[in-house]
């Protein structure tokens, strides 16, 4: 599970990196899914249903955190400007 959560976090790192790029937000998060597959092939040990459903699971999970954590940023920005 350790492993999952790590790749996690890389790929949402690269997507946030192709936003920063100029990617736009919708087409960066849609990287998320093929790189979770990508990412859980290389990297991680087991049948090939369970690479599938962990790489869906990572690139998900990466898309989930991109989008709670602009969500978040969005928020406070506005509540701090708003002050």
């Amino acid at each position: 599970m350790l492993d999952i959560s790590v790749l996690i976090v890389i790929v949402y790192s690269i997507v946030e990196t192709f936003e920063k790029y100029g990617v736009s937000r919708i087409t960066a998060h849609l990287f998320a899914i093929p790189l979770g597959l990508i990412s859980s092939f290389l990297l991680l040990h087991g049948t090939i249903k369970e690479r599938l459903l962990e790489g869906l699971l990572i690139g998900f999970g990466a898309v989930g955190v991109c989008d709670t954590a602009s969500n978040l940023l969005n928020r406070v920005k506005s509540k701090l400007l708003n002050s």
